[in-house]
């Protein structure tokens, strides 16, 4: 097994990532198949098959196209930073629609090694990189993502739903 090893500034955030991520995987893995028509608070409209659909294939793909293009030194493309999330969550999540739980999953497994894989490829030199778009560091950038703990967020929301049908 390879060790990937993270630039000291990017290491805490791509292991609560990384940990969040595993954690996802575990409980859906665990989950009956009723279990993801139920509807958890706080994502309105949505089931908790929809909530997996959003982990895998959200507008957490903006972060990643954001890497993809720090890390080849290029600009970051102007409809990163200008995207209407609430649309591409509806989106992203109507596109998995009929998708069956196990597909779901394993798009959640691979876009979380992808950024693991992105993340691996931040240099010191990235650090203090000021974001065209953004008018904010990468650094402040995965700060943010560090504090919002977007998987965590979302799997406690799954968890609260087991505990109310349950």
């Amino acid at each position: 097994m390879t060790t990937t090893t993270f630039a000291a500034w990017v290491a805490p955030v791509a292991e609560q990532m990384r940990a969040s991520r595993a954690e996802v995987v575990e409980f859906a893995r665990s989950m009956q198949s009723e279990f993801w028509e139920l509807r958890p608070r706080g994502v309105d409209g949505w089931t908790s098959k929809d909530l997996l659909a959003h982990i895998g294939g959200g507008n957490d793909q903006m972060l990643q196209m954001i890497l993809r293009a720090v890390i080849a030194g290029e600009p970051i493309d102007a409809s990163v930073t200008t995207m209407d999330t609430d649309a591409e969550n509806t989106r992203g999540v109507e596109e998995r629609h009929d998708w069956p739980v196990e597909r779901m999953i394993a798009e959640v497994e691979s876009t979380g090694e992808e950024m693991q894989t992105l993340l691996s490829k931040l240099s010191d030199a990235d650090k203090d990189r000021t974001l065209e778009g953004l008018n904010i560091t990468m650094e402040q950038l995965l700060a943010v993502v560090h504090a919002e703990n977007h998987d965590g967020e979302h799997l406690a929301q799954l968890r609260a739903a087991t505990e109310r049908a349950g």
